[in-house]
């Protein structure tokens, strides 16, 4: 929206979704007595073969896009290309005479729309799948049933926010939001892994 920063509000927004996400993990991995053992039993693995700095390095991967995420928003703010478009194409041949012919966006209405809408959201899910996958795998070695819940919400509410972005740009969000918590889950059980074998 205009007059709004978007460094801060991706800041508060992120800071916002990983401690909830992190609080999640830790009274979700702690809850049974059965749990603090498989997890006490896997931390020793950690340690044994000094695991904590791939742990701290896959949060830190995952929250170190930032910065990129910052420049892309300023940069679709202040070209006005709204979604789906993902990139603006000036005409050929134009001139300073002939310049308004503007630039080519992606079709938003009827079934070509429908089209480029969905294969923006598969573009979007690619664009997620390695890092979700690398946050997983960590978080199930030490907490492997919380691990594989989130996964699978995220895999639904992914599917869920496809469908509806293909139906309406407004509809990308729909089903979106327990997949950003599934995932600060996984990213807080990482996060947790590497705080308590390196202190």
């Amino acid at each position: 929206p205009e007059g709004t920063n978007v460094t801060l509000l991706y800041s508060v927004m992120t800071t916002i979704i990983t401690a909830i996400g992190t609080a999640i993990a830790y009274f979700s991995s702690y809850f049974t007595e059965s749990n603090i053992r498989t997890a006490d039993s896997n931390f020793a693995v950690i340690f044994q073969y000094d695991l904590r700095w791939l742990y701290l390095g896959i949060f830190l991967v995952g929250k170190l896009t930032l910065p990129i995420q910052f420049s892309l928003g300023s940069a679709r703010k202040a070209s006005k290309a709204g979604l789906p478009d993902q990139h603006v194409y000036k005409v050929m041949g134009t001139s300073e005479v002939n310049s308004k012919l503007g630039y080519v966006l992606m079709e938003n209405e009827g079934v070509h729309g429908a089209f480029n809408r969905a294969q923006r959201a598969l573009q979007n899910y690619h664009e997620n799948f390695p890092g979700v996958v690398v946050q997983y795998i960590a978080a199930s070695f030490v907490f492997p049933r919380n691990a594989f819940v989130c996964m699978m919400i995220w895999q639904i509410s992914s599917c869920i926010g496809a469908v509806g972005y293909k139906n309406d740009v407004k509809g990308r969000m729909k089903g979106r939001l327990p997949s950003y918590f599934a995932l600060a889950t996984l990213s807080g059980m990482v996060l947790i892994v590497a705080l308590k074998s390196l202190f």
